[in-house]
């Protein structure tokens, strides 16, 4: 082979050779772009999910919100769906009548204010003659307008739970609802003391509210303005099957 056919062979090898390298970086190149368009894509995503996590309600944020404000001051609404049924109920926390509807009602009345499917309202009022209905129906008072919505919310439960015998010759002391306002997570002074104070305007308001309604007894329990019927238990069942529970 001559020197310069040597040469023409390297030369051509030299160009491969740099042709190959070439080739390599630009698929380099394609696969780093790649990679990089793949890391933004999902950096960016993360981000989208991220916020949005940020600025949605948690599980617990959601629940608090379909606990509304009082209504005239007199009532705890749950729900905010306007164009549902409206439930209001009228009530008495040493009724132990108002204690078998609420064992029996809650659970439907809570679902269908959590999913939109009713707005309610508890109505709390002085209708037995007996201090504790008083202490009780005040000590809830100060919760509700010094405190939350859920912590009212809360505390309404509880004293159904820890409803006395109407008969009980020794009921809860102020002193006792008190305690067991701490455990709905009323902590602030302001409400405790509150408890201990009488509110006679709000028990004024909350009887007149009822008269207004007509009520007769407890529980009362409105449908869209019109009262229902039967034992609490009855009407327990008879809201789970309007509102679809």
């Amino acid at each position: 082979m001559s020197k310069k056919q040597r040469d023409t062979n390297r030369t051509a090898r030299a160009a491969a050779v740099r042709r190959e390298q070439a080739a390599r970086e630009r698929n380099r190149r394609i696969v780093l772009t790649a990679v990089v368009l793949v890391v933004l894509a999902v950096v960016v995503t993360a981000g989208v999910l991220i916020g949005n996590r940020g600025s949605a309600p948690t599980a617990a944020a959601a629940s608090a919100s379909k606990v509304g404000a009082r209504a005239d001051g007199q009532a705890l609404v749950l729900g905010t769906n306007a164009k549902a049924p409206k439930v209001v109920i009228y009530e008495d926390f040493l009724c132990p009548y108002c204690r078998e509807f609420e064992a029996a009602s809650r659970a439907t009345l809570r679902d269908a204010a959590e999913k939109g499917a009713a707005v309610v309202e508890y109505r709390p009022f002085h209708l037995l003659q007996d201090d504790y209905s008083t202490e009780a129906l005040t000590a809830w008072a100060a919760v509700l307008e010094k405190g939350t919505p859920e912590q009212a919310l809360q505390f309404h439960d509880l004293l159904y739970e820890n409803q006395p015998y109407e008969s009980d010759s020794n009921k809860p002391s102020v002193a006792d609802l008190a305690d067991l306002a701490k455990k709905a997570g009323v902590k602030e002074s302001s409400i405790l003391d509150a408890m201990k104070q009488s509110h006679q305007s709000f028990v004024d308001a909350a009887d007149k509210s009822a008269t207004d309604a007509d009520v007769q007894g407890t529980p009362t329990v409105l449908y869209d303005g019109k009262p229902l019927v039967g034992s609490p238990t009855q009407l327990a069942d008879t809201l789970k099957q309007r509102l679809g529970q």
